[in-house]
């Protein structure tokens, strides 16, 4: 006997079953993603899950220098030590006063009074009699406390000048073109004395320092050196032309 063929309605019926059973299958498929995207954003972002949370908008702080630790060679304490601007607190936890540094004091000035003019001899003195045609005289200045007692005198480049004549005109004078003369105190011990020296050129000046074109010719010349208010004997030398 020959089968029997289903109806249309039950064809119906069975499509609609498969069609209920693909949906649900493409259903379960969609949530079994999203729970697996869920575990891993969770994992990834969320601070809760242990998940470190990236921001690109925030720059990375510059790294700074380490605290001291406990390690081994590392100061056993973290307090910074005092600097020289910063007084250290006392007992009471309020800083010491602190006094600006005084001036350094110079010796001939803290301990011994200004030489008695009187007793100071200021000479002048060559390092030769006579000096061949290109040859630069080495002029000096010699101070000389010739009293008993230690004494402080100025001996700077203020107070100084050499000063070169011939028997009609006033050739040299080291004060014409000086700059930026300086004090210098000294003590003198009794039969102390304190020697300059000056390798003249052999040059003309003018006060002001004003341009000479005319050079010393041969002949003799008078050198006389002064120190503040105190003024040398003449000494003679000789130029040869």
């Amino acid at each position: 006997m020959p089968r029997r063929r289903p109806s249309p309605a039950v064809y119906r019926r069975r499509r609609l079953v498969a069609a209920v059973l693909a949906l649900l299958v493409v259903a379960l498929l969609v949530a079994g993603m999203v729970m697996v995207i869920g575990l891993f954003s969770r994992d990834d972002g969320d601070p809760a899950a242990g998940g470190a949370v990236a921001t690109a908008s925030t720059p990375a702080a510059a790294p700074t220098a380490a605290a001291p630790t406990d390690a081994p060679g590392a100061s056993a304490s973290a307090e910074p030590a005092p600097t020289a601007s910063e007084p250290e607190p006392t007992a009471t936890g309020e800083p010491e006063e602190t006094t600006e540094p005084e001036e350094a004091t110079d010796p001939a000035e803290a301990s011994e009074p200004e030489c008695d003019p009187a007793e100071i001899v200021v000479e002048a003195r060559t390092d030769a009699p006579a000096y061949a045609p290109g040859q630069e005289p080495v002029l000096s200045l010699i101070v000389r406390n010739e009293s008993e007692t230690a004494c402080a005198v100025n001996v700077g480049t203020s107070q100084m000048e050499f000063l070169v004549a011939d028997p009609a005109d006033r050739v040299f004078s080291s004060a014409d073109c000086q700059q930026a003369p300086q004090d210098l105190p000294r003590v003198l011990e009794p039969g102390a004395e304190e020697v300059a020296t000056l390798a003249w050129e052999r040059t003309r000046t003018t006060p002001g320092c004003e341009s000479v074109e005319a050079v010393p010719e041969g002949g003799t010349y008078a050198l006389t050196t002064r120190l503040g208010d105190l003024t040398s004997g003449a000494t003679s030398f000789v130029l040869e032309g």
